[in-house]
């Protein structure tokens, strides 16, 4: 057939644009056409007639309407590149790095036997009221110190065996100087630090920047619901139980039977330089 042909079509067309020799097809809602441009001899001959040249103008009228409309009622996709700046990303639990990634130039103190973690006789412990901390004394090496990272071995119960996701539950960390006057305070969600497939993991809190000089002190808090690792066996004399409504400090160990106490290391350090 000579001319430029609008044909009804019974498929349906997902491409369309304007092309140097012709048209592209063009969709939208409920109809399909296609438009077809015949060769440049053919087209010669159209122009000698005018009454096939009001056609052909016409027709690349409606063709250019359509085409135009196409583009702005069909959404145009995303790359790749806008995909991933736009989609939101949730953290799976235990996202945040464990405590051997700290950096090797740092300094750690530890007031536990310093055994390797995998061969400590280990128990875990909430505390004993929701006020009180879990707490830790260390001594600086030197005045000055600069205090960067908490390092803590805890677990909120959560494992790969669980069947349902993980509870979200605060806990907290204070810095104490010699007289336990507060130096920081951090509060966060357990699940970036101490929900682990594994059950427990020693988790590393980064902290701003802390000159500390002489004996401090660090303090968990788990509010009941976050249990801290304590050793057993080895006992430094440096783990406590702080109790902030009364801002009173006391020696603490595991209870036992007929009022004993069992004396541990609560699995606290800290990394700096």
């Amino acid at each position: 057939m000579n001319g430029l042909s609008l044909e009804e079509k019974p498929f349906q067309c997902f491409s369309y644009g304007f092309s140097v020799s012709g048209f592209g097809c063009t969709s939208y809602p409920g109809r399909t056409f296609a438009f077809r441009y015949l060769y440049t001899n053919e087209l010669q001959s159209l122009l000698g007639d005018k009454l096939k040249k009001m056609i052909l103008i016409i027709a690349l009228l409606c063709c250019a309407t359509l085409t135009f409309s196409g583009f702005a009622a069909t959404p145009q996709s995303l790359g790749l590149n806008q995909l991933k700046q736009s989609e939101s990303v949730t953290n799976a639990p235990a996202t945040k790095q464990p405590a051997n990634s700290v950096a090797t130039q740092a300094q750690v103190l530890k007031q536990d036997s310093g055994t390797n973690i995998s061969k400590m006789n280990l128990s875990f412990a909430v505390s004993p009221t929701y006020g009180s901390a879990q707490t830790v004394k260390f001594t600086a090496p030197k005045s000055g110190w600069k205090l960067q990272d908490v390092l803590i071995m805890a677990t909120d119960g959560w494992n790969a065996s669980s069947k349902q996701l993980p509870n979200t539950l605060p806990f907290a960390i204070e810095i104490r100087d010699a007289n336990l006057k507060l130096l920081y305070h951090f509060t966060d969600i357990q699940l970036p630090y101490f929900t682990s497939s594994e059950g427990i993991r020693l988790a590393s809190v980064e902290v701003p920047d802390i000159l500390v000089s002489g004996d401090f002190f660090v303090c968990f808090y788990g509010y009941r619901s976050l249990a801290i690792a304590a050793e057993l066996q080895n006992t430094t004399g440096n783990s406590y139980l702080f109790d902030k409504p009364t801002g009173q400090i006391y020696s603490y160990g595991l209870p036992l039977i007929n009022n004993q106490t069992l004396p541990i290391n609560w699995l606290i350090r800290v990394a700096g330089q």
